[in-house]
């Protein structure tokens, strides 16, 4: 290449300095314009409303997620309650009734049962669905190795009125669940080796997912993490 070529001199120096050239030399026009934006703060102001635009977004997208997180926790903790309830050995004492001929019998009280079943199903339920819908990624998995342990019991829980949906939901036959054996009902649901035993530690495993998950989007975008996106000392430098 000639540097000291007089036509390629003149049309860089033109372009340099703003002017047209056959050669193409818009690039070097463009920095100027560029710097001069940067000197006059007209790129400071731009860039400090696009990035406060990106940081408003983003504060809002992590309130969302907080948001769904918080639901799916809650909910897990109202889950856990009612699963405590149906735990609970004295639930599944036999109690002494009179039937409708005046008879005594001692047997299992089915419909105190049912009731605290039909309270599980339905806080496990709701919490199944607003699982669906949440953000976080700790909790999210965690929902699903819980309805996948859910799943290992399908054939049980059919056997004493109780299906899992499409949806992973559960669904209660109240007049199956009255005639099914309350032996089976109560090896599922008391003891340290039971269905109920395993279904409680996935839940806990649940909340506490939620709770890092909620964790980690605090520490993402606090208040001062928003505030950390100025971008007033990196465009100061270049003034």
């Amino acid at each position: 290449m000639n540097f000291f070529n007089v036509s390629n001199t003149y049309d860089y120096m033109n372009s340099f300095f703003g002017n047209n050239s056959t050669n193409g030399s818009s690039g070097s026009a463009n920095f100027l314009g560029d710097y001069y934006a940067v000197q006059n703060g007209s790129y400071y102001k731009l860039a400090k409303n696009y990035y406060a635009k990106v940081a408003k977004e983003e504060a809002k997208s992590a309130e969302a997620s907080k948001k769904s997180v918080e639901l799916v926790k809650s909910g897990t903790q109202e889950a856990i309650n009612s699963l405590n309830k149906l735990m609970d050995d004295s639930l599944f004492k036999k109690v002494s009734t009179t039937d409708k001929d005046g008879n005594k019998v001692t047997d299992y009280d089915k419909d105190k049962i049912l009731d605290k079943l039909k309270d599980f199903v339905e806080d496990y339920n709701s919490m199944v669905k607003d699982a669906g819908e949440m953000d976080g990624d700790n909790s999210l998995k965690a929902g699903v190795r819980l309805v996948d342990q859910m799943k290992v019991y399908k054939s049980a829980l059919s056997q004493i009125g109780v299906s899992i949906e499409s949806d992973n939901t559960l669904k209660i036959d109240e007049d199956a669940f009255k005639d099914a054996n309350m032996t089976d009902v109560k090896s599922l649901f008391t003891g340290n080796v039971s269905m109920a035993k395993n279904i409680q530690t996935k839940l806990l495993q649940v909340y506490s997912a939620a709770n890092t998950d909620l964790n980690s989007i605090d520490g993402l975008y606090s208040s001062q993490a928003v505030k950390s996106m100025s971008t007033g000392s990196m465009f100061d430098s270049l003034l």
